[in-house]
């Protein structure tokens, strides 16, 4: 039996919304193998097709409307997803397959680069934003590699005709008491909480990359353990403290950070029967949730004091602003926010759009990102057992400058912190100054 062929799928709020924030910033996103050894790239592609007959948004263009849809773009091959190129550079090869943009307005919002040295591969899975976020293209690439192992288990398997993308079935789970938000008053702008850049578009991308010895991870979660923290805590403690090396705030002012939350942690788990046509039998663990392949992620903002102190206070002034937000469904007054829209309001996610984006330039401040994208499953890189890998992690969007994204994930018990910007406006040596002490900050012994 063939699969049904979808034409359309619509575009909910969330995608809807994480489109229209190409005008903040390049809102495509990667997802970093390298390999010690080559990948079969014609496997790959095959894997590529499975994906996308279980997957069908990622062979669709964004059309733009009031109500704005996913449409299949006739025809597409998937060498044109699958590129390869040579590479002798190393890491300067890498950087300019991460600076390369997607536009799902006018191609797909997938694309996939191999970078080919004399013996071993680097894969790069792109998304743009619109289509999934880091978490969902963690759970992508566990599909993808279940079928290059095993190019025959995904036939047959095939989503229902109109998938469902929303926010709809996860909030359905929340009682009405608990779907109305906490009030709060709104933060105060402060101007000096800026990052000393000039404001400006995103012409020109560069990622200050930087990945920490397996050690180092385990004197990091015994530090938020004596302090009664998390290793969020700790990663927020750093990124803050050095924002605060650089931009030199005024001390007696709380000022914010942007961070990222996966409503995921909010989904029941669910009998195999229910999930019936939304999974993938991985034959090699458990079931691959094709439904978690969208936008699920939301952001706020925790308020951090200025002002001088210990490392180990400002962790703990971390943990208990986010506490705050742990004690009332973190992110779900946002979800709402945002599926309150509709499906036939994009003029209106676009108006909020463009209000954050002329308060960033009239005030000459964008509030700094992080996202703490959590531990790279193993499933996630298992191409084959006689490819290892060497490292992998995920590198964000780009925010206009004076914006900062700082993405970390966590693999073979090292993580990788990247922060993508504009390289224009913000030299490479002062990101890569930054960078080195973000990282200076966090424990070592």
């Amino acid at each position: 039996m063939n699969p049904p062929i979808v034409t359309r799928i619509p575009a909910p709020p969330m995608d809807q919304f994480n489109y229209a924030l190409r005008e903040l910033g390049e809102q495509t996103m990667h997802f970093v193998i390298a390999f010690d050894g080559r990948i079969d790239d014609e496997r790959l592609k095959q894997a590529v097709a499975a994906t996308l007959v279980m997957v069908p948004v990622l062979g669709f263009r964004f059309v733009e409307a009031d109500a704005p849809y996913w449409e299949r773009i006739i025809p597409l091959g998937v060498q044109d997803l699958v590129r390869i190129h040579p590479s002798v550079r190393g890491e300067q090869d890498l950087q300019r397959v991460l600076t390369l943009p997607i536009d799902p307005k006018t191609s797909p919002p997938l694309r996939l680069d191999i970078l080919r040295s004399a013996r071993s591969d680097t894969l790069c899975i792109s998304v743009h934003h619109a289509a999934m976020d880091a978490h969902g293209l963690i759970v992508y690439a566990q599909l993808l590699a279940a079928c290059y192992r095993d190019p025959d288990s995904w036939r047959g398997k095939y989503p229902a005709n109109s998938p469902d993308r929303s926010l709809a079935k996860l909030l359905s789970q929340f009682s009405e008491h608990e779907r109305v938000p906490v009030a709060t008053p709104p933060e105060p702008l402060h101007p000096e909480w800026a990052f000393p850049a000039p404001v400006s578009g995103v012409e020109q991308r560069a990622f200050a990359i930087r990945t920490s010895p397996p050690d180092r991870l385990p004197v990091i979660k015994d530090t938020s353990h004596k302090l009664g923290a998390t290793v969020n805590d700790v990663l927020i403690a750093a990124f803050f403290s050095a924002l605060c090396d650089y931009i030199h705030p005024e001390p007696g002012h709380t000022v914010p950070i942007i961070i990222s939350i996966d409503l995921r942690r909010y989904l029941n788990e669910r009998e195999p029967e229910q999930s019936q046509g939304k999974t993938f039998p991985d034959r090699t663990g458990p079931a691959i949730p094709l439904d978690t392949i969208v936008n699920m992620s939301v952001a706020f903002n925790v308020m951090m004091p200025t002002g001088t102190c210990t490392f180990d206070d400002r962790i703990r002034q971390a943990s208990a602003a986010m506490q705050v937000h742990k004690a009332n469904n973190p992110g779900l007054a946002s979800a709402i926010d945002i599926e309150s829209f509709g499906y036939a309001n994009f003029s209106g996610i676009r108006d909020r759009v463009r209000m954050m984006k002329e308060s960033a330039e009239g005030s000459g401040v964008e509030t700094p990102f992080l996202g703490n994208i959590g531990i790279i499953p193993e499933s996630s890189t298992a191409f084959s057992s006689s490819l290892p890998v060497t490292n992998a992690f995920i590198a964000g969007i780009v925010i206009n400058p004076p914006g900062l994204a700082l993405g970390v994930t966590t693999f073979h018990n090292s993580l990788t912190l990247s922060i993508g910007y504009g390289s224009t406006a913000m030299p490479k040596e002062m990101m890569e100054g930054f960078m080195d002490r973000l990282i200076g900050y966090l424990p070592m012994e």
